[in-house]
């Protein structure tokens, strides 16, 4: 008679679940970076604001067109473009959130209108004041829409 040999089984889950593990994991650091979901402020907004001298649109001023791309890892890309002229600003640096919700952020490296509010709801940025951070009278004016990443 032939005898039997019996394997623990919890010895071979355990051995197989690490085995899992290892193939779940990929070894290509790209593909980490996409599985981790962006955080619902990044992406690009757009739209025309009053010229850098004015606090509201003015009828004689056709404004600037603003650019502004906010990344993942905390930088962002500013583009101004004075709509008189053809004078193009582009700006480059870090992001300062002010709050743990993400909703206040200073553009690092940018003198004049820096200080943006994040309406996550609307999928807006609001351009505030310098140093108060306050909303300009013309609120209206300095909004920047959401569009494609």
């Amino acid at each position: 008679m032939k005898k039997a040999i019996l394997i623990p089984l919890v010895a071979t889950g355990a051995l197989l679940g690490c085995q899992d593990a290892s193939q779940t994991q990929s070894k290509d650091p790209v593909a980490n970076e996409q599985n981790v979901q962006a955080p619902v402020w990044v992406g690009t907004y757009s739209g025309t604001t009053p010229c850098m001298g004015c606090f509201s649109r003015c009828e004689d001023c056709p404004g600037m067109a603003v650019d502004l791309v906010l990344k993942q890892n905390l930088t962002y890309e500013l583009r101004r473009e004075s709509l008189s002229g053809h004078d193009v600003e582009v700006l480059k640096g870090r992001i300062h959130f002010k709050d743990q919700a993400q909703t206040q952020l200073e553009l690092l490296n940018v003198k004049t209108r820096n200080l943006i509010y994040v309406d996550l709801e609307h999928q807006m940025l609001e351009i505030r004041e310098d140093q108060t951070a306050q909303s300009y009278a013309a609120q209206d004016d300095f909004l920047l829409e959401f569009g494609k990443v």
